[in-house]
């Protein structure tokens, strides 16, 4: 009988640290996807020198920022604003890390943030801060 418990233990045990191994490679790779997109936006903004096609909200185009994070399947959400300096516009891009347990019905939005380089010579725009929840 001694024998019959030692190995179930160990048996939940094995299956404990298989749960946690599966949460984290699930953690990692929606923040790739997250930083994936936050790079891609910003590499958008700096190539078009701020005059960037958003989209609206229902839009599937590729060619659109939103039609993109549809076509990509990320709708953890967006955040894009612009700061004026004495030189030109840096635009602030934000997108998030969503972490959803269920059983606990926590829900958890961790944000990646990253900047582009100053664009010389340019203005904000009236359209340049833009929200996306991912709806």
């Amino acid at each position: 009988m001694k024998d019959a418990v030692g190995g179930s233990i160990l048996f939940y045990i094995i299956l404990g640290f298989l749960a946690v191994f599966i949460v984290f490679i699930a953690i990692i790779m929606n923040y790739a996807a997250a930083y994936r997109t936050n790079n891609y936006v910003v590499t958008l903004i700096e190539q078009n020198e701020g005059k960037y096609p958003f989209g609206n909200s229902g839009d599937t185009r590729p060619s659109t920022l939103v039609g993109y994070l549809r076509s990509n399947s990320y709708y953890n959400g967006l955040d894009i604003t612009c700061a004026q300096n004495a030189n030109g516009a840096v635009y602030h891009v934000v997108t998030y890390v969503r972490f959803d347990i269920p059983v606990l019905d926590l829900v958890m939005k961790l944000p990646i943030q990253n900047d582009t380089k100053t664009i010389f010579k340019s203005e904000c725009y009236t359209e340049t801060t833009n929200s996306w929840n991912g709806g």
